[in-house]
C-alpha cells in the first residue's frame, strides 16, 4: 500500500439521509448541480420493480456509498483524483468493514457510447489508475497481473474490485444510466458475504430478479460466474474469444 493520507479528493460526495454530501471541506462549487443530479437518478434506478441487485439495493438504503466525478470516461483527465478517491475508500471500507459499501465514479455526459465503445473507455480508464511502476503495489501478490489470464482483476492499493460499468446504451436493463458510470466494489467484501452464508443466496435472488425485471438473467454472470470476472465489467455480451483491452502504461505515457 502506498504512503497514503486517505483523504478524500474535493470530487468526492457521501450520502446522508439520501443527500448527497462532499466529502472534502473545500468541495468543488461546479458539482453540487451534479450531486443532486445524482441523487435523482440514483434513487430512480434502484427504485424501479423487481431491480435485480440486491447488494446495490441495500447499500443504497443504508448510505452506505460513495460518488464522485471525474471528467469524461476513458481520457484520464482525474485519474489523479479517482485513485485518490478509491485509495480513501478502500481504508473506509477496511475501517468500516461494510460488506455493501460501494463506490460510484461518474463520468461527464457523452453522446449515447454503444457497447464496444464504453467497454474500450472503461478499459481504458482503469489502465490510467496504475502503472507498469506501481503494478506489484497495487495487486496482491498471488494475483495474476497478465490481462490475458482468465483470472485476472483490476486491482488497486493490494486489493482486486469487480467493476460494474452503467451507461445509456447497455444492454442489460439494470445498467442503464444516463451518465458512464463505474461502480466498484472490493472482492473482500464477497469474501465476508460468503463467510456468513450470505453470497450465494444473494446471487441466486439477483438471477431470479432478473428474469423478472428483463426477462433473462445476464448470460456474461450465468456462463462465467466467478471463473472469468473481467469479462462482466462493461455488461456487453462478449464471445468467448474476448481479450480484455487493459493494458499497464507508464506514468511518463499518463496525461
Amino acid at each position: 500500500m502506498e504512503n497514503a493520507q486517505f483523504l478524500p479528493s474535493a470530487r468526492l460526495f457521501r450520502p446522508e439521509q439520501k443527500i448527497l454530501r462532499p466529502s472534502h471541506p473545500e468541495p468543488a462549487p461546479a458539482l453540487a448541480d451534479a450531486a443532486r443530479q445524482m441523487e435523482q437518478e440514483i434513487a430512480r434506478l434502484i427504485g424501479q420493480h423487481h431491480y435485480p441487485c440486491i447488494a446495490a439495493i441495500t447499500s443504497y438504503h443504508r448510505d452506505d456509498y460513495r460518488l464522485g466525478f471525474y471528467g469524461e470516461l476513458g481520457r484520464g483527465q482525474a485519474w489523479r483524483e479517482l485513485r485518490q478517491d478509491l485509495l480513501f475508500f478502500l481504508n473506509e471500507q477496511k475501517t468500516t468493514s461494510s460488506p455493501y459499501l460501494t463506490f460510484w465514479a461518474v463520468f461527464d455526459p457523452v453522446p449515447p457510447l454503444s457497447e464496444e465503445e464504453f467497454e474500450q473507455r472503461l478499459w481504458r480508464e482503469l489502465s490510467f489508475l496504475t502503472s507498469e511502476e506501481q503494478k506489484d503495489l497495487d495487486w496482491p501478490a498471488d494475483a495474476p497481473k497478465d490481462p490475458a489470464d482468465k483470472k485476472f482483476c483490476f486491482s488497486l492499493g493490494g486489493e482486486a474490485f469487480f467493476v460494474v460499468g452503467l451507461h445509456e446504451r447497455s444492454s442489460r436493463l439494470s445498467r442503464r444510466f444516463p451518465r458512464p458510470a463505474l461502480v466498484f466494489n472490493v472482492f473482500r467484501q464477497f469474501q465476508s458475504l460468503m463467510t456468513e452464508g450470505l453470497y450465494e443466496p444473494m446471487v441466486q435472488k439477483n438471477r431470479q430478479r432478473d428474469v423478472r425485471f428483463q426477462g433473462s438473467a445476464n448470460p456474461m454472470a450465468l456462463w462465467h460466474g466467478d471463473d472469468w470476472e473481467s469479462i462482466q465489467f462493461s455488461g456487453r455480451d462478449n464471445p468467448p474469444e474476448w481479450k480484455c483491452p487493459f493494458h499497464f502504461r507508464r506514468e511518463s505515457e499518463k496525461p
